[in-house]
């Protein structure tokens, strides 16, 4: 009976899980898929800067794709809905996304870092052209694929209940060092010269600021694009660490496994079991990512937030059956134009020459 009841309350938690991973993952999705759609179809928002924040979106968007995926096994779990074979594809898929997903992440804010340094901090403010940008985006999807190539190879489904998706024991040593430092390029090193660039930049915003005199007006000596820049950093700063803080834990804690079970080819199960606490709360973080990141892209550009602004305010008119205020005011501007002058047109006609 007491067995039984374990398995029903089992079964019950895995079904709870994929609920839960299924509603967060998908609400994710459509969150960022917005963002992407907005940054791409706006004119306006075509600007180096907004494509790295539609890069780090995309990455949040593959994140999402991964808890969906999540989602889907812990029900695969309960239901059999579908084949083991069928399973095992759809664990590789969300692991590529998951792997793939972070270096891109890191390896985007580390750019972001770079971009705001030479637009803010260079002598010559230069900014970086949308082409390059591109070009960089490409680059940074390319080294983010390399990278995972091993994990994704090595990735498999637990044949047994309730059928985990993890990376398995990479069995080549060599295999094993090459991931690892692949991951140590395009996240940790990459992390730590993106803190490093954005201390350097406050340093010398703040020697800047040090050197202007109280009485002189900022608007003489900073132009306004500049201004903006700087009330941006902070935004931009917070977006870029806790993008970093709240990804790399869970992805260095599945790397710990990895290096363990080289050694120890059954690490995993009582590593996790003896950690369960540690493993939810960075799983947890990982997944908050996608969900923070959206909100906070509002506040590291101007631009964004005022097409959202712009988007919500046509919403508000067409749903109470306004047109637009602007169009009208210029309406009437001309149509009184208009009359004046032929006001002024009759009354001269009717001057005695």
């Amino acid at each position: 009976m007491e067995t039984n009841a374990t398995g029903n309350q089992s079964t019950q938690l895995v079904y709870t899980a994929a609920i839960i991973n299924l509603t967060i993952g998908i609400s994710v999705f459509l969150i960022n898929l917005l963002v992407c759609i907005i940054i791409s179809t706006n004119s306006t928002l075509r600007q180096p800067f907004n494509h790295l924040i539609l890069n780090l979106s995309f990455s949040d968007l593959l994140v999402s794709i991964a808890v969906i995926i999540n989602g889907i096994l812990d029900y695969f779990s309960v239901t059999r809905f579908m084949s083991y074979t069928a399973a095992s594809i759809i664990c590789k898929l969300g692991t590529s996304c998951a792997v793939i997903s972070l270096p891109g992440a890191c390896l985007t804010l580390l750019v972001m870092s770079i971009e705001r340094y030479l637009a803010i901090a260079s002598i010559h403010l230069r900014k970086i052209k949308l082409e390059t940008i591109r070009k960089i985006i490409f680059m940074i999807w390319l080294m983010a694929t390399v990278s995972a190539i091993i994990p994704i190879i090595y990735t498999q489904l637990d044949p047994y209940y309730p059928n985990e998706c993890f990376v398995s024991r990479i069995d080549n040593f060599t295999l094993m060092v090459i991931s690892i430092i692949g991951f140590s390029i395009t996240c940790i090193i990459s992390v730590v010269i993106m803190l490093v660039m954005y201390c350097i930049l406050i340093y010398k915003l703040c020697h800047n600021m040090a050197l202007i005199h109280p009485s002189k007006s900022p608007i003489i000596i900073t132009s306004k694009r500049e201004q903006n820049m700087r009330r941006s950093i902070l935004p931009v700063l917070f977006l870029s660490i806790f993008s970093s803080i709240s990804s790399i834990p869970y992805i260095l804690i599945n790397y710990y496994i990895v290096v363990n079970q080289y050694y120890t080819p059954n690490f995993r199960s009582p590593f996790i079991h003896q950690n369960v606490t540690l493993w939810s709360i960075f799983a947890t973080l990982f997944i908050l990512t996608p969900i923070i990141n959206p909100l906070l892209y509002n506040l590291a550009s101007s631009k964004f937030r005022e097409v959202i602004y712009a988007l919500i305010c046509c919403q508000n008119q067409v749903e109470n059956g306004s047109s637009n205020p602007t169009k009208s005011i210029r309406l009437v501007a001309v149509k009184s134009s208009i009359t004046n002058l032929q006001s002024m047109a009759e009354h001269s006609h009717n001057l005695p020459h």
